[in-house]
């Protein structure tokens, strides 16, 4: 059953269907033996990442039985790892080209929470989260990151006191900052605002295949991650409802 009402089964079908051809095609490129550098093959395992987390959201949105999203998540790890060991295996001089495609930035913070939100809903584990948190990195930079990583086990992790990216995480920071009574009514207070801190993209009247869902998937992570009592802002529609009540089954 669908879970976004903006558009229908056989968009996402067809989103779907793109996004996985995607990867395979990704996958070969970076398998081919001797055809291109450890530089592109980083670069393309990135992209991996990315487009895993695409096919995530594309399937949550179609309506997708949430327990066969966990091979996703197995796989975004496996990319996740294979970026690093390009990376790594860059000669000295072209390490700093690791450096853009790794150095924490807004954007890359967003999609670093819908992944610990997928992995953390669905129970993917300790020992995933603390893989993923490591080759995530950028430990001690931001303050929101690093708090919600050692709630999830990474409990040697330093912890920043800065918060980078106030102006779009602020009120979510707020939210783990708060005494519990308080969480439930702020959490719904970024819901609210979430729209128009991701600049109102408004996807949906594009002539364009760029929407793929509207939701919060942060929400989700803090909602869980915390224990919030979800009750006044269950049905929001910003909200991956589903995804935080999935009981393993």
């Amino acid at each position: 059953m669908l879970r976004d009402s903006l558009k229908t089964v056989v968009y996402y079908n067809d989103r779907v269907e793109f996004r996985t051809k995607s990867i395979s095609k990704k996958v070969r490129k970076i398998e081919s033996f001797g055809t291109f550098t450890d530089d592109v093959k980083m670069k393309n395992a990135f992209r991996l990442v990315s487009d895993s987390m695409y096919l995530l959201h594309q399937k949550y949105s179609r309506g997708d039985e949430l327990s066969s999203l966990k091979p996703d998540l197995l796989k975004a790890l496996e990319y996740r790892q294979w970026q690093k060991n390009y990376a790594d295996a860059l000669p000295d001089n072209e390490q700093a080209e690791r450096i853009g495609w790794e150095e924490i930035r807004e954007d890359y913070l967003e999609e670093f929470l819908k992944w610990l939100s997928f992995a953390y809903c669905l129970d993917m584990g300790k020992e995933y989260y603390l893989h993923m948190l490591a080759l995530i990195a950028n430990q001690g930079i931001d303050s929101l990151l690093d708090k919600i990583a050692v709630e999830m086990g990474d409990v040697e992790r330093t912890i920043s006191k800065e918060l980078l990216f106030k102006k779009r995480f602020s009120k979510l920071y707020n939210v783990i900052e708060s005494e519990p009574e308080q969480r439930p009514e702020l959490l719904k207070d970024y819901l609210d605002v979430w729209y128009k801190l991701e600049g109102s993209p408004d996807y949906h009247l594009m002539s364009t295949d760029a929407y793929i869902g509207y939701w919060c998937w942060e929400a989700a992570l803090v909602t869980k991650l915390y224990n919030i009592d979800d009750t006044i802002y269950l049905n929001h529609p910003y909200y991956p409802k589903d995804l935080v009540h999935w009981n393993g089954e």
